[in-house]
């Protein structure tokens, strides 16, 4: 019995977790004081694959300019995300890194370094993006979605 146990044996091992970057296109430059550049991006991802989806950005911060990313789920198909389909908003505004969770209403500070949603945050439902930019001038924002797959060792004996 021993035996047959022994060869019955063996471990399935995954590879290293992948990873999935997305680099959003730089925003046109604004025309006027407080006009808004925004784009949206579909967002198509395997909700039982994720790991952590990390939202970066980064820019020229100063008093009038701002840059915000938001996800959520497009529920009227229009292809803009709008205030009310947003589930998270992370962004940086007059110089200070805010995230909020529109979801739940809180709204606090944030690490400059990116926003970090971990499996048992991310919701299925979410399939858009939406870069915003306020403020004038060429602010050199760089924006960019990382998708990270979970990493998985099923040992059987």
């Amino acid at each position: 019995m021993r035996l047959i146990a022994a060869f019955m044996s063996f471990a399935l091992l995954a590879s290293p977790a992948l990873a999935a970057r997305v680099d959003v296109p730089s925003l046109p430059e604004a025309a006027y004081a407080d006009t808004e550049a925004s784009t949206n991006l579909p967002l198509r991802v395997n909700a039982a694959a994720i790991q952590s989806l990390t939202l970066s950005v980064s820019f020229s911060s100063c008093e009038t300019n701002e840059v915000l990313v938001a996800i959520g789920a497009d529920c009227d198909n229009d292809g803009d995300l709008s205030l009310d389909e947003a589930a998270l908003v992370y962004g940086c505004d007059c110089g200070a890194w805010y995230r909020a969770d529109l979801r739940t209403g809180a709204i606090g500070t944030a690490d400059g370094n990116g926003l970090v949603i971990g499996k048992g945050e991310f919701d299925p439902s979410w399939n858009l993006v939406k870069v915003v930019r306020r403020g004038v001038a060429d602010i050199g924002e760089r924006v960019s979605v990382e998708v990270e797959k979970v990493r998985f060792d099923i040992r059987i004996r």
